[in-house]
Protein backbone atom coordinates (compact mmCIF):
# COMPACT_ATOMS: atom_id res chain seq x y z
CA UNK A 1 0.00 0.00 0.00
CA UNK A 2 1.18 3.45 -0.86
CA UNK A 3 2.39 5.67 1.99
CA UNK A 4 0.15 8.61 2.74
CA UNK A 5 2.29 11.66 2.15
CA UNK A 6 1.22 15.30 1.99
CA UNK A 7 1.71 15.20 -1.79
CA UNK A 8 -0.57 12.17 -2.12
CA UNK A 9 -3.22 13.75 0.08
CA UNK A 10 -2.99 16.97 -1.94
CA UNK A 11 -3.57 14.95 -5.10
CA UNK A 12 -6.63 13.28 -3.55
CA UNK A 13 -8.01 16.67 -2.49
CA UNK A 14 -7.56 17.99 -6.03
CA UNK A 15 -9.22 14.88 -7.45
CA UNK A 16 -12.14 15.25 -5.04
CA UNK A 17 -12.89 18.90 -5.75
CA UNK A 18 -12.58 18.55 -9.54
CA UNK A 19 -14.57 15.30 -9.58
CA UNK A 20 -17.39 17.08 -7.78
CA UNK A 21 -17.13 20.18 -9.99
CA UNK A 22 -17.03 18.33 -13.31
CA UNK A 23 -19.22 15.43 -12.24
CA UNK A 24 -22.14 17.55 -11.04
CA UNK A 25 -21.90 19.86 -14.07
CA UNK A 26 -21.89 16.88 -16.44
CA UNK A 27 -24.70 15.13 -14.54
CA UNK A 28 -26.92 18.20 -14.72
CA UNK A 29 -26.48 18.31 -18.49
CA UNK A 30 -26.78 14.57 -19.03
CA UNK A 31 -30.10 14.46 -17.13
CA UNK A 32 -31.60 16.33 -20.09
CA UNK A 33 -29.77 14.00 -22.50
CA UNK A 34 -27.39 16.82 -23.40
CA UNK A 35 -30.17 18.85 -25.02
CA UNK A 36 -29.45 22.57 -24.71
CA UNK A 37 -32.13 24.33 -22.63
CA UNK A 38 -33.96 27.30 -24.11
CA UNK A 39 -32.32 29.78 -21.71
CA UNK A 40 -28.87 28.64 -22.91
CA UNK A 41 -29.74 28.95 -26.59
CA UNK A 42 -31.45 32.31 -25.92
CA UNK A 43 -28.44 33.91 -24.27
CA UNK A 44 -26.45 33.42 -27.47
CA UNK A 45 -29.22 34.57 -29.85
CA UNK A 46 -27.60 37.98 -30.50
CA UNK A 47 -24.01 36.75 -30.61
CA UNK A 48 -21.88 35.31 -33.42
CA UNK A 49 -22.61 31.85 -31.97
CA UNK A 50 -26.32 32.51 -32.43
CA UNK A 51 -25.80 33.33 -36.10
CA UNK A 52 -24.42 29.83 -36.75
CA UNK A 53 -27.24 27.33 -37.32
CA UNK A 54 -27.34 25.19 -34.17
CA UNK A 55 -24.32 27.05 -32.80
CA UNK A 56 -25.44 27.22 -29.17
CA UNK A 57 -26.68 23.63 -29.26
CA UNK A 58 -23.34 22.45 -30.64
CA UNK A 59 -21.52 24.45 -27.96
CA UNK A 60 -23.70 22.91 -25.25
CA UNK A 61 -22.96 19.43 -26.58
CA UNK A 62 -19.21 20.12 -26.66
CA UNK A 63 -19.29 21.43 -23.08
CA UNK A 64 -21.31 18.38 -21.98
CA UNK A 65 -18.84 15.99 -23.61
CA UNK A 66 -15.84 17.81 -22.15
CA UNK A 67 -17.28 17.93 -18.64
CA UNK A 68 -18.22 14.25 -18.81
CA UNK A 69 -14.81 13.17 -20.12
CA UNK A 70 -13.02 15.26 -17.50
CA UNK A 71 -15.21 13.91 -14.69
CA UNK A 72 -14.34 10.35 -15.75
CA UNK A 73 -10.65 11.23 -15.94
CA UNK A 74 -10.69 12.76 -12.46
CA UNK A 75 -12.54 9.78 -10.97
CA UNK A 76 -10.06 7.36 -12.56
CA UNK A 77 -6.95 9.35 -11.70
CA UNK A 78 -6.42 7.86 -8.19
CA UNK A 79 -6.03 4.50 -9.96
CA UNK A 80 -4.19 5.94 -12.97
CA UNK A 81 -2.15 8.88 -11.62
CA UNK A 82 -0.87 9.89 -15.06
CA UNK A 83 -4.42 11.05 -15.90
CA UNK A 84 -4.49 13.84 -13.31
CA UNK A 85 -2.24 16.36 -15.11
CA UNK A 86 -4.10 15.64 -18.36
CA UNK A 87 -7.47 16.17 -16.68
CA UNK A 88 -6.29 19.44 -15.16
CA UNK A 89 -4.95 20.59 -18.53
CA UNK A 90 -8.27 19.69 -20.15
CA UNK A 91 -9.99 21.74 -17.46
CA UNK A 92 -7.99 24.78 -18.54
CA UNK A 93 -9.44 24.45 -22.02
CA UNK A 94 -12.95 23.95 -20.66
CA UNK A 95 -12.69 27.08 -18.51
CA UNK A 96 -11.37 28.98 -21.54
CA UNK A 97 -14.37 27.86 -23.61
CA UNK A 98 -16.78 28.79 -20.82
CA UNK A 99 -15.12 32.18 -20.36
CA UNK A 100 -15.37 32.89 -24.09
CA UNK A 101 -19.07 32.04 -24.17
CA UNK A 102 -19.83 34.06 -21.05
CA UNK A 103 -18.06 37.10 -22.48
CA UNK A 104 -19.99 36.82 -25.74
CA UNK A 105 -23.24 36.63 -23.77
CA UNK A 106 -22.24 39.71 -21.74
CA UNK A 107 -22.16 37.64 -18.53
CA UNK A 108 -19.25 39.60 -17.10
CA UNK A 109 -19.38 38.23 -13.54
CA UNK A 110 -19.45 34.67 -14.82
CA UNK A 111 -16.53 35.29 -17.13
CA UNK A 112 -14.58 36.83 -14.24
CA UNK A 113 -15.30 33.70 -12.21
CA UNK A 114 -13.74 31.60 -14.97
CA UNK A 115 -10.44 33.38 -14.31
CA UNK A 116 -10.61 32.14 -10.72
CA UNK A 117 -11.27 28.56 -11.89
CA UNK A 118 -8.49 28.86 -14.47
CA UNK A 119 -6.05 30.23 -11.88
CA UNK A 120 -6.95 27.55 -9.32
CA UNK A 121 -6.35 24.93 -11.99
CA UNK A 122 -2.94 26.39 -12.83
CA UNK A 123 -2.12 26.34 -9.12
CA UNK A 124 -3.25 22.70 -8.93
CA UNK A 125 -0.95 21.84 -11.83
CA UNK A 126 1.91 23.59 -10.04
CA UNK A 127 1.20 21.61 -6.84
CA UNK A 128 1.29 18.38 -8.87
CA UNK A 129 4.92 18.94 -9.91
Amino acid sequence: MENFTPALLQSYAIVLIYSVLMGTAAWDKLKSFGVAPDWFVGQFAKTPIGSIPGGAKIGYAVITLLETALAVMFVLSPFMPALLPWALTGSLFLFGILCFGLRLANEFQGSANMFVYFGATLLSLFVMR
